[in-house]
């Protein structure tokens, strides 16, 4: 009798346990979600009907409030048309910001004075971290490296890691920080090196559509890295064809002198005096295009 009431009571704690572990791994997967998104806000006329179309065919429609602000939240960043009164405007959509866009009317009045000053890029008060965000178009124009650690060079504050050996060498380090504690995703997956924490899975450099670099003040959602984040946004299938082709040669006489280094000689193959390497992209429409969304 006495075996019968013990067993109950562990029963019940064994329900509990399982209730809270279950509890807590929500809780976890919540907390560990990575943000590929933006949103699209500014100020219309009161009431007006405000309609953002993407370049993949995602539609969104909200009316301006009373004081005629509006906000677009959880865009998939790219490019987007947004229409309001007659009005169309162009906008690019980045990763954890935010693209303001106005459409109030001009009020009738006696004069108007022009005033020109240099842009000044608007400080996004509400972010906490650190990021340098860099778009395709952006990576087409600027000479860097076909990958994601060269890019990752360009932000302030990060440099080549040589902390293990000279494998690391294209690593970036974040801060002073050691190649081994950064954080890589692709589309907020985690995609870190599970075998040595150094570099990531890799992906054809035209399939980038944005790459995000924080290098600081970021939030736990970025777990298991002390060092900076490269998060990539691929590029997603649109309504036109697209394609593209490059080639890349190197010729011996154009690359730099290598320091001299003594080595028995093992029979090992010595590569070639050139390095060609070539690419073909081609994207097509959709079905439909409320597949895309």
């Amino acid at each position: 009798m006495s075996n019968i009431r013990g067993i109950r009571p562990l029963s019940r704690t064994i329900k509990r346990s399982a209730l809270s572990i279950a509890l807590g791994m929500c809780v976890a997967g919540g907390v560990q979600a990575q943000s590929t998104s933006g949103s699209i806000y500014g100020k219309a006329d009161s009431g007006q009907t405000i309609t953002i179309v993407s370049d993949t065919g995602l539609t969104r429609t909200v009316t301006a409030e009373a004081n005629g602000s509006f906000s677009i939240a959880s865009l998939p960043a790219g490019a987007y048309k947004v229409t309001s009164g007659g009005q169309t405007r162009d906008v690019l959509v980045k990763v954890n910001s935010g693209a303001q866009v106005d459409f109030t009317a001009a009020q009738n009045l006696d004069k108007v004075t022009v005033v020109g000053r240099a842009p000044i890029n608007e400080i996004d008060v509400s972010q906490t971290d650190t990021r340098t965000v860099f778009t395709a178009q952006e990576l087409q124009r600027i000479s860097v490296g076909r990958d994601i650690n060269s890019v990752a060079l360009l932000a302030p504050g990060v440099i080549n890691s040589t902390s293990y050996n000279s494998t690391s060498s294209n690593v970036g380090s974040f801060g002073g920080s050691a190649a081994s504690e950064n954080a890589y995703y692709i589309n907020g997956f985690p995609v870190t090196n599970p075998l040595t924490a150094i570099g990531s899975t890799t992906l054809p450099f035209d399939a980038i559509a944005q790459q995000q670099v924080l290098t600081g003040g970021y939030g736990a959602e970025y777990g298991r890295s002390t060092g900076g984040v490269i998060s990539i946004v691929t590029k997603r299938g649109t309504n036109e064809w697209h394609g593209g082709v490059y080639a890349i040669y190197t010729p011996q006489s154009l690359r730099a002198k290598a320091k001299d280094i003594y080595y028995p000689d093992t029979g090992y193959w010595s590569a070639d005096s050139h390095y060609p390497a070539y690419n073909t992209t081609l994207n097509r429409p959709g079905f439909r295009r409320h597949l895309q969304a």
